[in-house]
């Protein structure tokens, strides 16, 4: 597999698997709006860029988000990977009850304005979440 990290900010990376069709994205650190907004915009490009249809997001270590971060990923971030040829993102989140519930709220916000335009799925297992995205 011919993996190559494309960016790397520090508390966010992105690598690209050409050969498996997939775009990896790993929140290292939980992140603030302006993090969030740097980081997402990457990824769009990345998509972009690549063209390629299945995306992976470790947001296991995002725990604490505002609720203008909130609404920037649920009205701008999900219509921005709609503008791609992303078909499928599968999100791996937190264990932690609050912050799961946290994050869901986004998609389903993103999904009621009618901008995103893939499957999003949401899984506590990096495992389980590429078999999704391989299925």
């Amino acid at each position: 597999m011919n993996t190559s990290t494309i960016i790397d900010l520090g508390f966010y990376k992105i690598e690209v698997e050409e050969s498996s069709n997939l775009v990896k994205a790993d929140w290292t650190r939980s992140v603030n709006k302006d993090e969030m907004v740097a980081g997402g915009t990457k990824l769009y490009e990345v998509l972009r860029d690549t063209k390629l249809e299945n995306a992976i997001a470790d947001a296991r270590k995002l725990t604490a988000l505002s609720s203008e971060t909130k609404e920037w990923m649920a009205s701008k971030f999900y219509e921005l990977l709609s503008q791609t040829n992303v078909k499928k993102v599968a999100r791996v989140v937190p264990n932690d009850v609050f912050s799961r519930i946290a994050l869901e709220s986004v998609v389903t916000r993103a999904e009621a304005l009618g901008v995103t335009k893939f499957e999003v799925k949401s899984f506590t297992s990096p495992t389980i979440a590429l078999a999704w995205l391989n299925s």
